[in-house]
C-alpha cells in the first residue's frame, strides 16, 4: 500500500472511531433544551451597579410580559429589538397594541417583584418602582426595554 493510500486508511479509520465515539457517549440522544418557562418567578443573583440591577429586571420584565401573552421570552425578547419586529409578532400572535400594552406593565410589576423576592429590592424601593410603573407611559417602558436588549445583546 502506497504512502498517500495509508494515510486515507489512517484518516477513515479516525473518522469511524470518532463517530463511533459520539454514538457510545449518547450523541444520538441529543435534544436541545427546553426554553424555560417565563411563568416562573426568577431569583436574581446578587447583584450590584445599576448595570447588573437593569439587566436582571429585563430579564424578569421579558418573562413576565412572556407569561402573560403565552409565549416565549426568547421570541418576545427578539420582537422587542425593533418596531417592525414588533409588529410582525403582534400581527403572527393576533395581538392588539393593548395586550402589548398590558403585557409590558405586567412585566415590569413581575420585575419589582423578582427584584424583591430575591432581596435585591427592599420594600420601600419595590412601592416606589410600582407606583412609578403605573404612571409611567407604556410606550416608553417599551423603548427603554428596547435600548436594554440592544446593550446587553
Amino acid at each position: 500500500m502506497s504512502l498517500a493510500g495509508r494515510w486515507l486508511l489512517a484518516t477513515v479509520l479516525l473518522m469511524v472511531a470518532l463517530c463511533g465515539g459520539y454514538v457510545a457517549a449518547g450523541g444520538l440522544d441529543y435534544k436541545p433544551s427546553a426554553a424555560a418557562d417565563p411563568c416562573t418567578p426568577r431569583t436574581w443573583p446578587s447583584v450590584s451597579g445599576i448595570s447588573e440591577i437593569t439587566q436582571q429586571a429585563a430579564i424578569s420584565a421579558l418573562d413576565g410580559a412572556a407569561c402573560k401573552l403565552n409565549v416565549s421570552a426568547e421570541e418576545l425578547g427578539l420582537a422587542f429589538t425593533s418596531k417592525g419586529r414588533l409588529s410582525d409578532f403582534q400581527q403572527r400572535h393576533g395581538f392588539s397594541d393593548a395586550e402589548i400594552q398590558d403585557a409590558a406593565r405586567a412585566g415590569v410589576n413581575r420585575a419589582i417583584d423578582d427584584g424583591e423576592a430575591s432581596g435585591q429590592l427592599n420594600s420601600i424601593e419595590a412601592t416606589i418602582l410600582r407606583l412609578a410603573a403605573q404612571a409611567a407611559p407604556i410606550d416608553r417602558l417599551i423603548e427603554y426595554a428596547r435600548q436594554v436588549l440592544e446593550s446587553t445583546g
